[in-house]
């Protein structure tokens, strides 16, 4: 990990560390002042976190013109199994049948990638990982995986190692490390493009 990445994670820590106090201001749910126009759009934090690391992705999501956002929360020590069931109930409570999109950092990628390796079809719009777990006999087409090229937690996928449907996109950002990024600005503009090529029609993000 050379230095700038060092520095990029060093205040990628930071804003996570910071994020926790600020979550106390943020009402628990989804408080809207109308019915939300634009189908869900599912945030899914990483091992040992909560959704306070995810407010500002979630703000990023919102101004991209989906006003639909919640989080995902499990137990650290919830098998992905029993977490990806518990995200299945929570996708099928929230999205009916316009599907929901899942956005997941680390093992909250992973967590998304199991269920929606079995939900039913259309439940899913899009999905898009950064830094997750991966297996390279895995099979996840419609994944748009990014990672960082120098994160020492989970290192880019060599693509020739990979089986075909194991992603339908492998993204790998320079010199960018684990926790930086949920904040990078290409990490950032992948997830709005990925959320508008796959918006349910009649969608407010429509207008976007």
């Amino acid at each position: 990990m050379n230095s700038r990445t060092v520095i990029a994670e060093i205040a990628a820590a930071g804003a996570l560390i910071g994020s926790y106090p600020l979550d106390w201001l943020v009402k628990r749910g989804e408080p809207y002042f109308s019915a939300p126009a634009s189908e869900p759009v599912i945030l899914i934090h990483g091992f040992g976190g909560s959704r306070a690391n995810l407010l500002a992705l979630a703000a990023y999501v919102r101004l991209a013109g989906f006003d639909n956002v919640s989080y995902f929360e499990y137990p650290r020590r919830q098998s992905i199994g029993d977490s990806a069931a518990q995200l299945g109930r929570i996708v099928e409570e929230k999205s009916g049948a316009k599907g929901a999109h899942l956005i997941g950092h680390s093992l909250g990628g992973t967590v998304a990638r199991r269920y929606a390796a079995g939900a039913p079809k259309a439940a899913v719009r899009s999905l898009v990982t950064l830094g997750s777990p991966y297996s390279y006999g895995q099979s996840s087409p419609a994944e748009i995986g990014i990672f960082g090229d120098d994160d020492p937690i989970v290192p880019a996928p060599i693509e020739a190692s990979m089986n075909p449907a194991g992603f339908a996109r492998i993204v790998r950002l320079h010199e960018v490390g684990h926790l930086a990024l949920i904040f990078h600005p290409e990490a950032l503009r992948i997830i709005g493009t990925e959320l508008r090529a796959n918006r349910a029609p009649g969608s407010n993000a429509a207008a976007q």
